[in-house]
Order: structure tokens, then C-alpha cells, then sequence
């Protein structure tokens, strides 16, 4: 009963802190992912024209105000979700490139406007701000002399350029266009790390191959004032309006992805066309290419986790079973007797079941406990399995080995009768082996035609939504069609224990290793009567006798412990293996990569538990016959060797077969569990082989440690004792 706590308490642990951790994770690696990719949200506006009357250009002297409605506009657009994840706008004006044509080395500069509320803030220690060149009303006809501009420089533009307060700067455009702009004064930023700032670098220093190689841009700052002759000093559209929209990571979270990344899709496929002259809005951004791919990897990183939590869970569950198996083979006669006396099968159950409830449900709250420490939350969904086995298999077992012992069924006598008796018996377990089968078909048939996450970044039958109860995303609507990207629909974390679409992709691998192991039930009993047979022809009696206790001894459940997590925690290695060789560093790589070496672990703990209590179940039935082999003259040495050649079978084919299977089934589930997407389709599968020698070994070398503990632990154990009617 501790053992069955134990195991119920590491595995609630780990089933109950790992969701919540890879929300965590997939946050951080959203935010992280904005952060490095620097993919502004920007909208583009043709400004009004500005036409007066018989061929003339007016001075509008608004045109502050009308960038800042432009800003306001554009930020309405947006809707609450996306815009509650952005900074500010700023909005820029800038003028096209122009050459300086002082004759010095290749050097342009650009005419530039900042908006934004509250800044940026400068200090002018020269000088001062551009005032106005012209009335505010002014009108200048085409083909007009340039119109004069002022602007202001940094100090190191005006280092640059030998200029201050009141000196021209000699442009001139593409077309040799001389443009007329004067310096107003030199200015030094309040806070050059200000985010406005980079958006034209130029205005705080010279940049150098901004405009190609060899070549320096710098800048000059347009005031409110002295944009309106900007317009004026350029053709009607070739000052640019752009309003800027910077990501706030610190806002972003998993769950908001999928809206962001959607109203981004919608904003720009609304967009208006370049060509459009009527100040409609035109979108452009790579934010929702980052969203989405950064998706495609938190997708690709909980489907892995998925897959790695099933074979833990699976293997939990059959140990658990295996556990509650020698918990009623030791209280058999207890069972027996207490039937015999009348004690009823639900009053038998009751009891059972109320041991196995507080046992479990203690050592549940207890895992759930530490979980809640490590992590900020616990995720109990994943913990119903293991409980819910550790509660109804003791009462299961106990209930029918009572009913088996006092039921009052015999033996027919027609030759016939027994004979199906038998085929009963082999039609129920071929029909359990055959559900196990059509499982795992399924299983591989759901991962195979739609995967758990595919690698341009849309998710069918997400895993990610049943994990951590995030949004499960389905392509291909008219609506996601039209925008060109994915329907979002919300799914619970509760998906993930009663949609089929969540968990049958998941549980591929845990189902094919399953399948193998019933394969290894079958062929074991076949294997084990053929060496036995070769070796009645031998001279060495010690090998004839271990392989006779092997031959009678095979068991289905201890098999598929052993088979089912040596597999699991082969497949678990090589993910491990491909995720350190192939994956960058990031909260997403580094986060699975441990989840892979913890399930490894498990897994094979899991593993060697299964040996010692399969070996735990037979023991009494070994040892018996091994005494009383004594009393015929076998020494204990040599009985030692009997037990180590019967439990031999039972660790080194799984020791053997397991890791193959392991290796089979993560090369045939890489592709559909999204593995390339983390890996950046690096060097494909690792297979660690240093590591799965290292497993194998090591499960043969537990029959080592096995043996020579029971022997010890019978050694007081008197012969005639084994001798005595009824031992």
C-alpha cells in the first residue's frame, strides 16, 4: 500500500505541474519571440492633397493635427484585444532620400516627423525649435523656387555635417532637385533609449550603410511647426505617413495568440491598396508570421509533452495494476476465508475500496501538494487516470478473487465441455488484444492523416489546447480563408480526457508499445518451451531447470510493464537525444528537453518497479519448488542460478526488444508530432545509443540484485517446513 502511495504521489507530481509549467513557458517564449523580432504593426496613408486654386499648392497649417487624427484612427481600427497587447503609436512623416551635395563621400539625409503623445523630449542646446518659413496661409504655385524648411540636428549629425543654427544644408533629390533647408538649432535627446527614437535612427546619429554600402544617412527633426513647409518643399506624395505600433511583450500571453494573431490577419486583409488616393489605411507587418510561428513551435513543444505525459501515465497505471495484483495474492486466503464465513462480494469490495480511496486520495492531495509549490498552479485533469486506478484496481482483483475462490463451478467431465471452456477462456483475451489493436490502429491513423500539430503553425486537433487549456485551432473556414489564416474556437483543459480528437493522437506511441508488448506475451511462452526443449538434451540440469520455471511462469501483466516502459522511456531518450543535438536555446527547447530526460526517469523507475514486484508475485511459487529441489541435493548457490535463469526471460527480452521498438516508434512519429518545427529540421532523429545499452543493461543487471535478496530473505526458512503437507 506505501508503494501504491508512492507511486500515485511522483506521478500526480508530475502530471499535476507540467501543464501549468508549459503555460508558463509557452508565455515566455511568445514574449520572447516578439522581443527578438522587433515586427512593428505599421499603417500607411496617402495625405490629402493639398490643391488651391489656378495651379497652386496652400500651406496647410493643421497638418500636425491631421497626423495625430491619422494616429487615433488607426489605433481605433485595431479593436480592444489587439490593442490592449501594444504600445502606443508613434507616427512618423518622413521625406524621401536626398543626397548631400557638398562633395564629400557618399552621404544622404532624410526629413523626419515624430508623433507621439508626451514626447520624444529633446533639449536644444543650440538654437531651437523650427519655427514656420511662411504665413500660415500660404500658397505656392507649381514649378515654384524650392520652399525653404528648417529642421533640427542631433549633435552628431551637426558634428557631421560642420553645421549649426542658421546654416544651410545643400540636398538635392534624385531628379537633382535642389531642396532649401536650414538649420534651426541642435538638439540633445531627453532619454536616447526612448523607443521613438529607433524608428529613425538617423535623427540621433549618422547611420552607415543605411541607403547601401559605403554610404551614411542622417536626419533632420521636423517640428509641429515646420512640417506644413515640409509638405510644401515636396511633391504631393512623396512625404510619407506611417503610424507605428510596437508590441508590448509584457502583454502578450498564450492565451491571447490566437485573437492577436487573428485580428492582425483581418487588419490586413482589409487593408486598402498602395494605389488607393483616398487616405485609406494600408497594414503591414510580420507580427502575425512571428505569432504564428512561434504558435506552430508552442504546438509542436505541448504535443511532445502530451505524448511524453501518456507514457507516463500508462505505465503508472499498469504498475499500479501490477501493485494491486500481489497486494490479493497475499490476501488471498484472507479473502477466501472471509467469502467462506459468509462476508458478501459488494461488503468484501466496500472494504477494499475504502482502504484503496484513502490511500489514494491522500497520496493524490499529496503530489497535487508539492505540485502546487514548484509550480504557480496544478493541472488535476491529468491526475484522474493514476487515481482512479490506484482506487478501483485493489477492489477490482480482491472482489473477483474472492468470488473465484468459493464459487461453486466444476470442472465438466465431457471432453468437449472443457475443450470450450478453453476457447472461452482464449476468445476473451484475443478479443482484449484485439481492442488494444484497434486502438493503437486508430491511434496511428489520427496521427498519421491530420497530426497533433502541423508545421506551418495551424493546429488540428491541437494538443496544446487540451493541455493547458489553451485554444484549439481548425483551419480552413470561409472566414479564416478569406483573412488567410485559422478559425480560432476555445477548448477546455477537460479535452484533453474526453475528446477523442485530443487524446488518440497522443497516446500513439504509449498504444504501439502496448502492442508490442502483447507480441512479446505471445512469442515469449513459445520461445521459452523450444530452448527448454533443446536444453532436456543437455547435461547441464541447472539450465533445465530454469528454463522449466520459465516455461511455466510467464505472465502477460509483468511482461507488459517491462516491454511498455522500457519502449516509452527508449522513445523518451531518443526525443531527449534529437531535442539536445538539433534545438536552439529557448525557454520552449530547454523546458521539453527536461520534461524528456524527467519522463525518461520515470519511466524507467516505472520500469524496474514492474521487474521487482513481477518478480515479488512468483517468489513464493519459485522458492518452494527451489526448496524443495534442496532437499533433493541442489545446493543454494545453484538455486540461486535456477531463479536467475527463470527470472532471466523476463528481463533481458524486454531489455532487448524494448529499446528497438522505442527507436521504431520515434522515427515513425517525429514527422507528425511537429519534432522538425522545434528542431529547425536539423540532423532528424538522434538515436542514443550510449543510453539505451546503458537501460538494458541495467534491467539485467536488477536480476542480479533480485536474486540474491530473496535468497536472503528465505534463508531462515526451514526444509522440513517445505516438506509438511499443505507448504
Amino acid at each position: 500500500m506505501l508503494l501504491v502511495a508512492a507511486v500515485v504521489a511522483a506521478v500526480t507530481l508530475l502530471a499535476g505541474a507540467v501543464p501549468p509549467m508549459l503555460y508558463a513557458t509557452a508565455g515566455d517564449a511568445v514574449r520572447d519571440a516578439v522581443r527578438r523580432s522587433g515586427a512593428d504593426l505599421q499603417v500607411h496613408a496617402r495625405m490629402e492633397r493639398d490643391d488651391g486654386q489656378a495651379g497652386t499648392r496652400v500651406r496647410a497649417p493643421r497638418l500636425a493635427e491631421d497626423v495625430d487624427d491619422f494616429r487615433n484612427r488607426a489605433a481605433d481600427e485595431l479593436g480592444p484585444g489587439l490593442r490592449a497587447a501594444l504600445h502606443p503609436p508613434v507616427a512618423t512623416v518622413t521625406s524621401p532620400t536626398l543626397k548631400i551635395t557638398d562633395g564629400s563621400v557618399l552621404r544622404t539625409f532624410q526629413l523626419a516627423y515624430l508623433a507621439r503623445d508626451g514626447g520624444p523630449g529633446v533639449t536644444w542646446i543650440a538654437g531651437g525649435p523650427p519655427e514656420p518659413t511662411g504665413s500660415e496661409t500660404a500658397e505656392v504655385p507649381y514649378g515654384a523656387p524650392p520652399w525653404p524648411v528648417r529642421v533640427g540636428l542631433s549633435e552628431a549629425d551637426a558634428a557631421a555635417l560642420r553645421v549649426g543654427p542658421g546654416d544651410g544644408i545643400p540636398l538635392a533629390d534624385d531628379q537633382g532637385n535642389v531642396k532649401k533647408v536650414e538649420v534651426s538649432g541642435v538638439f540633445r535627446p531627453q532619454d536616447s533609449a526612448d523607443p521613438a527614437w529607433r524608428l529613425v535612427p538617423a535623427l540621433l546619429r549618422p547611420v552607415a550603410g543605411a541607403d547601401g554600402s559605403g554610404s551614411t544617412r542622417l536626419a533632420g527633426l521636423l517640428s509641429r511647426e515646420s512640417l506644413p513647409d515640409a509638405r510644401l518643399a515636396f511633391g504631393q506624395d512623396e512625404l510619407r505617413r506611417t503610424a507605428h505600433f510596437t508590441p508590448d511583450p509584457s502583454r502578450l500571453t498564450w492565451d491571447s495568440v490566437a485573437s492577436v494573431a487573428a485580428r492582425v490577419v483581418e487588419l490586413k486583409a482589409s487593408s486598402g491598396s498602395s494605389g488607393a488616393r483616398d487616405g485609406s489605411l494600408r497594414w503591414e507587418t510580420r507580427l502575425d508570421g512571428v505569432l504564428r510561428d512561434v504558435r506552430a513551435r508552442v504546438s509542436a513543444a505541448f504535443a511532445q509533452a502530451a505524448v511524453l505525459l501518456v507514457a507516463v501515465l500508462a505505465v503508472a497505471v499498469l504498475v499500479l495494476l501490477l501493485a494491486a495484483e500481489l497486494l490479493v495474492r497475499r490476501r488471498a486466503p484472507a479473502l477466501a476465508a472471509a467469502r467462506q464465513r459468509g462476508m458478501s462480494l459488494p461488503v468484501i469490495g466496500g472494504e477494499l475500496a475504502l482502504e484503496s480511496v484513502v490511500v489514494a486520495v491522500l497520496a493524490g492531495a499529496a503530489g497535487l501538494g508539492l505540485a502546487g509549490v514548484v509550480t504557480d498552479g496544478v493541472s488535476w485533469e491529468w491526475v484522474v487516470p493514476v487515481v482512479v486506478a490506484a482506487v478501483a484496481a485493489g477492489p477490482g482483483f480482491g472482489t473477483l478473487a474472492a468470488s473465484r475462490a468459493t464459487r461453486d463451478r466444476r470442472v465438466p467431465a465431457n471432453r468437449s465441455a472443457r475443450r470450450w471452456l478453453r476457447h472461452t477462456v482464449r476468445l476473451r483475451r484475443a478479443a482484449l488484444e484485439a481492442g488494444v489493436l484497434v486502438a493503437a490502429a486508430g491511434a496511428f491513423a489520427a496521427l498519421f492523416q491530420r497530426g497533433i500539430v502541423s508545421v506551418e503553425g495551424a493546429s488540428a486537433a491541437s494538443a496544446s489546447g487540451a493541455l493547458v487549456g489553451g485554444d484549439l485551432v481548425l483551419p480552413g473556414s470561409a472566414s479564416g480563408a478569406l483573412a488567410g489564416g485559422d478559425v480560432v474556437l476555445p477548448a477546455s483543459v477537460s479535452g484533453a480526457l474526453v475528446g477523442g480528437d485530443l487524446v488518440l493522437p497522443a497516446s500513439a506511441p504509449a498504444l504501439g508499445a502496448l502492442v508490442g508488448a502483447l507480441v512479446v506475451v505471445r512469442l515469449l511462452p513459445a520461445a521459452t518451451r523450444f530452448v527448454l526443449g533443446r536444453l532436456l538434451r543437455s547435461r547441464r540440469p541447472l539450465a533445465v531447470f530454469g528454463a522449466a520455471r520459465a516455461a511455466a511462469s510467464v505472465r502477460v501483466l509483468p511482461l507488459a510493464v517491462l516491454m511498455t516502459s522500457l519502449a516509452l522511456g527508449s522513445f523518451a531518450l531518443t526525443l531527449a537525444a534529437t531535442l539536445g543535438q538539433g534545438a536552439a536555446e529557448g525557454p520552449l527547447a530547454s523546458g521539453l528537453l527536461r520534461l524528456a530526460w524527467v519522463s525518461a526517469v520515470a519511466l524507467s523507475a516505472l520500469g524496474l518497479l514492474g521487474l521487482v514486484l513481477g518478480a515479488a508475485a512468483g517468489a513464493p511459487e519459485r522458492w518452494q519448488t527451489l526448496s524443495r529441489l534442496r532437499t533433493l541435493g541442489l545446493r543454494p548457490r545453484e538455486a540461486r542460478w535456477v531463479a536467475a535463469g527463470e527470472l532471466l526471460p523476463m528481463a533481458a527480452v524486454p531489455a532487448v526488444a524494448g529499446p528497438l521498438l522505442g527507436v521504431l516508434l520515434a522515427r515513425v512519429t517525429s514527422g507528425s508530432l511537429g519534432l522538425g518545427t522545434l528542431v529547425g529540421g536539423g540532423p532528424g532523429v538522434v538515436l542514443p545509443w550510449w543510453w539505451l545499452a546503458l537501460v538494458a543493461v541495467t534491467f539485467l543487471a536488477a536480476v542480479a540484485v533480485v536474486v540474491p535478496v530473496e535468497s536472503a530473505l528465505r534463508r531462515r526458512r526451514r526444509l522440513s517446513e517445505v516438506l509438511r503437507a499443505g507448504e
